[in-house]
């Protein structure tokens, strides 16, 4: 594994300084895995408080990823082909599809879960941060 994709829920963990996120993101940092940051995760989650000095230490070593014409298109399609409209949600699942079917941390587990179906893409695994 050489990439993991955080979703909303695991940026929001970094945010309340979760002890078992923080660890397993260091972690990640120390197995070289670099965790990838759509764009949109991004937006949902940013915060330039003070508190927000986590969230700012995990998404400095991120690969965030831009949504563009192209990935919006196929989000917008994948979200077509599951009955859903959450194209962030998707976005995270193509993030994982173009990164070797990488790991994704969500809160978010039957959404995404569904979508890699949708996506037929069975080696995703899903799981909380």
């Amino acid at each position: 594994m050489s990439h993991v994709v955080y979703d909303a829920g695991a940026l929001l963990a970094a945010a309340k300084n979760d002890r078992t996120f923080i660890v397993q993101h260091d972690e990640f940092l120390a197995a070289d895995i670099r965790p990838i940051v759509p764009a949109g995760v991004l937006a949902q989650c940013w915060d330039t408080r003070p508190k927000a000095a986590n969230l700012h230490r995990v998404l400095r070593p991120c690969l965030v990823l831009p949504l563009n014409e192209t990935t919006a298109k196929a989000a917008a399609l994948l979200c077509q082909s599951n009955g859903t409209s959450d194209v962030i949600d998707a976005s995270v699942v193509l993030a994982s599809v173009t990164h070797d079917d990488a790991l994704i941390l969500t809160d978010d587990l039957d959404d995404i879960r569904a979508l890699a179906a949708s996506a037929n893409r069975k080696r995703i695994r899903v799981e909380r941060p």
